[in-house]
């Protein structure tokens, strides 16, 4: 059975929002952090996205051939699914849409697939996997900043309880935390 993996990148507070990101996220970059979302990529053999992640990163990455970033390769060939009851196609190459039943066929997808399954941003996605118990690891990748408001807050309306399984201390103060389900608390 394949891990699903979800991974946020958000400000302090809890912001996800991409259309904000040269204020919260790209002022943190560094080699460990771009190693840490490398690593992350590379380590997964199915990516399942949303359709406003989806639309965000297929025009960007599809247009890359040589590997850019040292992930373009894994992004453009995994096999991928898309969550949507509004797309009609999905040409990012081996994408699936999935437009109903997102729970039941993405515990089937969890039993079928080769490998770990990763969530990129999808925020309302990823709201219905930790609610439906499907999410078996959830890194979060915190920068120190403080947006204040703004979309994509991705706990609003969630109650769960997770474990903290590893933490680690990143250049320019952004954390990984890595969290895991408690068990029966779905």
């Amino acid at each position: 059975m394949s891990n699903l993996i979800v991974t946020e990148w958000m400000s302090l507070d809890g912001i996800t929002d991409a259309t904000t990101m040269a204020e919260w996220f790209n002022p943190f970059h560094s080699d460990s952090r771009a190693q840490v979302i490398q690593d992350t990529i590379n380590n997964c053999n199915v990516m399942l996205y949303g359709r406003n992640t989806y639309q965000m990163l297929y025009p960007y990455w599809s247009a890359f051939k040589n590997n850019e970033m040292g992930v373009a390769e894994r992004l453009n060939n995994a096999k991928k699914y898309v969550v949507s009851t509004t797309l009609e196609t999905a040409p990012w190459n081996d994408t699936t849409i999935i437009s109903g039943g997102v729970p039941e066929r993405i515990a089937d997808l969890k039993k079928e697939a080769d490998g770990n399954i990763l969530v990129q941003g999808s925020i309302t996605l990823v709201k219905l996997l930790i609610a439906s118990g499907l999410v078996d690891e959830l890194q979060l990748l915190v920068q120190p900043y403080i947006v204040g408001t703004g979309n994509g807050t991705l706990f609003n309306g969630l109650t769960t309880a997770l474990e903290l399984v590893r933490s680690e201390q990143l250049e320019k103060g952004v954390q990984l935390l890595t969290y895991k389900p408690v068990a029966g608390n779905a």
